[in-house]
């Protein structure tokens, strides 16, 4: 039974809350089973998910039109094609990346041949945003059954539509015993935050981050954590303010501005400001020339809480409207709206809007630009900054950080399932998507096969009794000499002085360099040797 919506697509019904302990259980005696560990099982699962998407692919593009109008170009150029390509490249590399990686040692363990195994974590929870309901889900879950886990989903309880279709396509064609999904509201994620897991991946807001990490650390949970944040935009002096005006506008009316890594706020040099602003306007007229709420392209406001929330700090702000700033209730929609506003004080700064409207304010100094961006949010999940000075932007860029940036654009660092994707600080930690995503949910397990009784001639100096001898015979062996002095300056070493003479030398005079350098070799060794002992005693 589900809930139907006038809109189309049902609601999917909540998951009995008292059925979610056994479901867990369900998943943990799958995965002690072995079952998930060979990687022709995993290659079967994301095969037959990639038919999933394939085979439901107006399913989603309309679950999205119903939950937030979202265009069909749109949603399959961010949660449906793009997913099948994710897919795609995974199987491609699989094999590669779980074959066990060879490690560099010292000569002590070298006969031990040591290596790291790619193993599973186990049982994984993810829970999925309403924003992105199926990049935002399935983007972690392939690099989850890639790493041979099994998943409990929980899809966002707000974008109802697109949870049924997540729901069908997970229950119709993966192995129910190795992945399932639990919908519901608070009362199921509370419960299932209760469960243990091996991994939990969230991604929505830092409210609820610090819930689940609160929840995972009970159990010692590791957590990918993928939050929200004040993402400044900065249009620098020597920045082509028509351009940016046009990628500022397209990166904040994506998906209805509803991005985790939209621009937030913008700091616009004054010799900018009226080319930005009269760019915007062009822009966005050119965007919808049958205007914005006409548009079939521009999406609305998940539901009445999230738009009377947007509403409520346009409404209370005291800056100056400069572009839209209309406002419909019934149809959940706002303008795309731009607001110069005096400081950090205006309510459009106080927190992550997540819809269409952007502040911007006026700041020169480069400096005064840096701290404003440092003083409000240190640690964006996303930096966004126009400029056509190389120096202007490594300044910024090196006394900043945040979770990604793009430079001369928006949203671009973050487009390709290729690229790892998370935020650092309070947007967030640990990252994912492609092989960023098969090393998250897998155990790194260091794995040493010792050689043999013929060995034990080395390895004799690690066992009692602890004699003078055997402290020679470890130095001896595997003691490594600085080549740098007390002062912290480095020395440089008699190959590296052999080297830069030979390279000096040219071809025909190889020989005499080589006399030359032989003697000068001998004399920093000797030198070096004798400096070694000395700062040593």
């Amino acid at each position: 039974m589900s809930n139907a919506k006038p809109d189309g697509i049902a609601a999917p019904t909540a998951t009995p809350v008292d059925d979610i302990p056994a479901i867990v259980g369900r998943m943990r005696t799958t995965f002690r089973s072995h079952a998930t560990r060979p990687v022709e099982w995993r290659r079967q699962q994301l095969r037959k998910l990639w038919w999933g998407f394939h085979d439901h692919e107006k399913n989603i593009t309309a679950a999205l039109a119903q939950d937030i109008h979202k265009a069909e170009l749109e949603a399959l150029q961010s949660d449906g094609v793009w997913l099948k390509n994710a897919i795609i490249d995974v199987l491609a590399d699989l094999d590669k990346w779980t074959q066990e990686e060879k490690l560099s040692v010292d000569l002590m363990s070298m006969a031990a041949s040591p290596v790291i195994r790619k193993e599973p974590l186990g049982v994984v929870l993810i829970i999925g945003a309403y924003n992105y309901p199926f990049q935002l889900t399935f983007g972690p879950m392939i690099g989850a059954i890639a790493a041979g886990n099994c998943v409990v989903v929980k899809p966002s309880e707000v974008s109802t539509a697109s949870a049924t279709v997540v729901t069908n396509i997970i229950t119709e064609r993966l192995d129910p015993d190795a992945f399932a999904v639990i919908n519901g509201s608070i009362p199921e994620t509370t419960k299932l935050l209760e469960q243990k897991f091996d991994k939990i991946c969230y991604t929505g807001s830092t409210a609820v981050g610090r819930v689940v990490a609160a929840a995972a650390a009970k159990h010692l949970t590791p957590t990918i954590l993928e939050l929200g944040g004040l993402n400044p935009c900065i249009i620098s002096k020597s920045a082509d303010a028509k351009l940016a005006a046009r990628r500022v506008s397209w990166g904040k009316t994506l998906n209805g501005g509803q991005v985790c890594i939209s621009p937030n706020y913008a700091i616009v040099h004054s010799s900018k400001e009226a080319e930005f602003v009269d760019s915007m306007a062009n822009t966005l007229h050119k965007f919808y020339p049958n205007g914005m709420q006409a548009s079939p392209d521009l999406a609305r406001i998940v539901n009445d809480r999230h738009f009377h929330r947007i509403k409520n700090m346009l409404d209370q702000t005291s800056g100056e409207i400069k572009i839209g700033g209309r406002t419909d209730e019934n149809d959940k929609y706002i303008d795309v709206t731009l607001v110069k506003v005096k400081d950090e004080n205006d309510s459009l700064m106080k927190d992550e809007i997540f819809g269409p409207v952007l502040p911007y304010l006026v700041i020169d100094n480069l400096d005064d630009q840096v701290e404003f961006v440092n003083r409000i949010s240190d640690s964006p999940l996303a930096l966004y900054l126009f400029t056509n000075d190389k120096k202007e932007e490594e300044y910024i860029l090196s006394r900043t950080r945040s979770g990604g940036v793009s430079v001369n654009d928006c949203i671009w660092h973050a487009a390709s399932h290729k690229v790892p994707f998370g935020g650092i600080g309070d947007s967030g930690m640990g990252n994912y998507r492609d092989k960023f995503g098969f090393d998250q949910f897998s155990h790194h397990r260091t794995t040493a096969r010792q050689a043999g009784g013929w060995f034990e001639a080395i390895l004799d100096a690690r066992y009692p009794p602890y004699l003078p001898s055997k402290l020679s015979q470890y130095r001896f062996l595997l003691e490594k000499k600085p080549n740098f002095s007390r002062d912290g300056k480095a020395r440089v070493s008699a190959f590296g002085w052999l080297g830069w003479l030979l390279k000096l030398g040219g071809g025909s005079s190889k020989a005499v360099i080589l006399k030359y350098a032989l003697t000068i070799v001998g004399a920093v060794y000797l030198r070096n040797q004798l400096e070694a002992k000395r700062q040593l005693v």
